[in-house]
């Protein structure tokens, strides 16, 4: 029998968990409508402020000079008291000290920061270009024929200066036991002197060898002044630049043809903490042998029987960009050429293997150009590629071949160098808004101690554009004058960076920019007057920004309220 009590009971309970459960849903379906509300209202926004800002920011910043000399020129005319009251408020607070170590601190920081990755992206730039030269005509691993009288033709045009062919391969190089795989240039020394500047990448020079010399502790050397003499004389006839020009040694030295590794080649070559190499203590260079190896191959791209030929080291080159001395080799033009199998030669049938009697010119890898003094690269390159297509289309056994600047060809490299000292500078530029913070803390603290000032102003008729302008008149003058300090202590810095890691070397023997790792031998810098000035302008239009605030704050004060504050 059932009892209606225990069944009254039940469906009372049935219907509070039904209410819970419910009223748990309906807490939650609207607790997730409003994150989805808040989310959507976030969203919509962000997005209004990333349309609006550029609209907003970009006349601000064409603006703000103009808004700035306005200002300037604005204060001498509305009242003697603001002169006075802000040279005491700047002469009797430490306050205003703070701020102008902040803004200064700041500035040189990103100017030091921005000089230093401009310097090194410049550093960069200019070895990309003594390398490259400044127009390249290239083709694929097969080369292509006719060089010469393409050199003779794009000689002759007014915007080229002088023009080289060059061979460009990869192989294995034995250099005092030590095997390395390298990328090898066949160059014509004298050519590639007047495109690239070869002759000043040799790094072996007679006065640096003597100068070497004459820097030996006495303890290496002989007792006998006549014997010191007679090694000095023999160091003398040295001519480590004439044997790299000539890629050869003189006579009786010259059974082997010459090549120039990288300096940073062999293993033995030890940079000193200066970053240079001493000639006592180098095992390479010179008449060091060397054994070249590298893999012609055939039109088809098959690799043929590999080329090995012994050499003996006439000099060695110094780049200036660590990746290229410790991979690259030089020898001649004639000498890769043979080895590759690109000289001319006799055209024979691939079936019978019987002489056609036909010739197959010489080929070359790669035309280097260098344009006149003054002659813009783009348009350098537009006359080159006009006349290398024209003579390309007149031929039919030319392949294709692309005409590149030298920004081309180091595009991603340089591109990345870039972009990086773009974003180094965004970020030290964000954290440079402390400084702008920092001054908008201590005004808004002036103010609230200079409350009955203000009253008194405001109650004998100063006006509210009188009492702010007080407050930005402060701002911008602790601008200026960080400013100034700023630029003075980056200065400072920057023109003496590598004498002052000297002195932080010798001292504490702390060594930042170590010249056995880095690409350079010294730490790089570049203090663009411009870049300078932008930044010295927006720290200045900072210090301004910062006052904005609690100058409308204080311009608001009610005289009434401020005399009964205090």
């Amino acid at each position: 029998m059932i009892d209606p009590t225990n069944g009254k009971l039940g469906f009372t309970l049935l219907k509070t968990l039904g209410d819970i459960i419910f009223s748990a849903i309906w807490a939650l379906a609207i607790a997730i409508g409003d994150i989805v509300r808040v989310l959507i209202k976030t969203v919509l926004l962000l997005l209004l402020v990333l349309l609006a800002l550029p609209l907003i920011a970009v006349p601000l910043f064409i603006a703000a000079p103009v808004i700035l000399v306005v200002l300037i020129a604005s204060l001498p005319s509305v009242g003697v008291y603001r002169f006075s009251l802000l040279r005491k408020y700047l002469r009797t607070r430490l306050p205003p000290l703070f701020a102008g170590v902040a803004v200064a601190l700041c500035s040189a920081m990103v100017i030091i920061v921005i000089s230093i990755m401009g310097g090194f992206l410049v550093m960069m730039q200019d070895a990309a270009r003594r390398l490259t030269s400044d127009v390249i005509i290239e083709s694929d691993l097969n080369g292509f024929p006719h060089y010469q009288e393409l050199i003779d033709g794009l000689s002759r045009l007014p915007d080229v200066a002088a023009a080289t062919p060059l061979i460009r391969s990869y192989g294995l190089v034995n250099l005092e036991g030590e095997i390395h795989t390298v990328e090898v240039l066949g160059v014509d020394p004298l050519g590639m002197d007047a495109v690239t500047g070869f002759g000043s990448t040799l790094y072996w020079t007679k006065d640096r060898v003597l100068k070497n010399f004459d820097a030996l502790p006495k303890e290496s050397l002989p007792r006998e002044p006549a014997q010191i003499a007679q090694m000095r004389a023999r160091f003398e006839s040295l001519d480590p630049q004439g044997n790299g020009m000539n890629f050869r040694l003189p006579p009786p030295l010259d059974e082997f043809p010459g090549i120039i590794p990288g300096i940073a080649l062999s293993q033995n070559n030890r940079r000193d903490a200066k970053g240079q190499y001493n000639f006592f203590n180098s095992d390479t260079w010179p008449r060091t042998q060397a054994t070249l190896t590298v893999m012609p191959i055939t039109r088809t791209g098959q690799p043929l029987q590999s080329s090995v030929r012994k050499f003996v080291v006439v000099n060695e080159f110094k780049s200036g960009l660590a990746e290229i001395d410790s991979n690259r080799v030089y020898v001649s033009f004639e000498q890769l050429q043979q080895m590759l199998k690109m000289g001319e030669a006799k055209s024979a049938d691939p079936e019978t293997g019987l002489p056609t009697g036909e010739t197959i010119p010489a080929r070359a890898h790669e035309i280097m150009i260098h344009g006149k003094k003054g002659v813009n690269l783009q348009k350098l390159r537009d006359a080159v590629s006009e006349y290398t297509h024209g003579f390309v289309k007149a031929r039919e056994d030319m392949p294709t071949v692309w005409v590149l600047t030298w920004k081309q060809r180091h595009a991603t490299f340089l591109g990345a160098v870039e972009k990086e000292k773009f974003l180094v500078t965004i970020l030290f530029a964000i954290i440079s808004v402390v400084a702008v913070v920092m001054i908008a803390v201590i005004f808004y603290t002036i103010i609230l101690e200079k409350t009955k000032d203000i009253g008194v102003l405001r109650a004998l008729g100063a006006s509210r554009n009188g009492i702010a302008s007080i407050f930005l008149g402060y701002g911008l003058a602790i601008g200026i004058v960080g400013s100034l300090l700023g630029f003075a202590l980056s200065s400072a810095v920057v023109l003496n960076i590598n004498l002052i890691q000297d002195k932080l070397a010798a001292w504490f023997g702390v060594v930042i920019w170590n010249p056995e790792v880095y690409y350079f031998d010294a730490i790089p810098s570049n203090l663009d007057p411009v870049e300078v000035t932008v930044i010295l302008v927006s720290a200045m239009l900072s210090s301004v920004v910062g006052a904005l605030v609690p100058a409308y704050l204080a311009s608001r004060l009610d005289p009434v309220e401020a005399l009964r504050y205090e």
